[in-house]
């Protein structure tokens, strides 16, 4: 569990760690996190989520140029070099481990017929993938990637509440 203290070793901060960072939800830490954006490491899933908001917001809302403008903000201090992006290979291993995964808690109290639910589990397999692959431990609040660990003993991941 993520403490005040903080993880030893490098981190990489799934999306979650941004939206309640920048909303003021969360413990402290995340906004510490993100004052320390540059030296942290990023997945190109997080990246294309967080760019998903930006091209979803209504245009028309009065608080949407806000929220951009924090975005991008947010996305300009992320150094190029430390954003994980996944090769071929780690692609395809995310698509068989999100699907172990899927089928693993498939009929519980999740059904995964809504292509969005799968497209996050697909993001969040593609993170823990490239994270495990670099040996960088991945800080969120999604129970998924518990799922993840089990499949991939070698995966470092530190949950927050």
């Amino acid at each position: 569990m993520l403490g005040s203290t903080g993880p030893l070793g490098p981190l990489l901060l799934d999306t979650n760690v941004f939206v309640n960072a920048l909303t003021g939800r969360g413990p402290r830490i995340l906004q510490t996190l993100l004052v320390n954006l540059p030296q942290t490491f990023v997945s190109a899933a997080t990246i294309a989520e967080l760019s998903w908001t930006r091209g979803r917001l209504d245009p028309d809302h009065p608080q949407t140029a806000k929220v951009i403008t924090t975005i991008n903000e947010t996305l300009a201090r992320i150094d190029p070099a430390k954003i994980l992006t996944p090769t071929a290979d780690q692609w395809r291993l995310a698509g068989e481990r999100a699907g172990a995964a899927v089928r693993a808690v498939a009929g519980g109290t999740r059904s995964f017929k809504i292509a969005a639910e799968r497209h996050e589990m697909l993001n969040d397999a593609l993170t823990a993938v490239v994270a495990s692959d670099a040996a960088i431990g991945i800080v969120t609040q999604d129970a998924d990637f518990d799922l993840f660990m089990q499949i991939d003993p070698a995966l470092e991941v530190l949950f927050y509440a």
